[in-house]
């Protein structure tokens, strides 16, 4: 079973660099990657399944409309066990 990462981040070349990166992870199906482009989005996003699938959250501090430390703080109340990394 892989570990499944979602990343947050409103600047759609982060997706690429991630994937570039963990690139030999995500073809040997040890690592999941899922990517919110927005606060709301990854709320949505960890929503889809209860418990979420998610075990960690790299997520960008400044984001419009809800930022990340808006975002750390939902997803704290509502989900304690996901880890998160605030990145800029």
């Amino acid at each position: 079973m892989s570990t499944r990462i979602l990343v947050v981040d409103d600047e759609k070349d982060v997706e690429l660099l991630f994937r570039q990166k963990f690139r030999k992870e995500v073809k040997s199906k040890s690592l999941e990657l899922v990517f919110a482009f927005s606060g709301q989005e990854a709320l949505d996003v960890l929503a889809k399944s209860n418990p979420p699938k998610v075990v960690y959250i790299f997520s960008d501090i400044n984001m419009p409309g809800m930022t990340g430390l808006e975002l750390l703080e939902q997803v704290k109340d509502a989900y304690p066990d996901i880890k998160i990394s605030m990145i800029s």
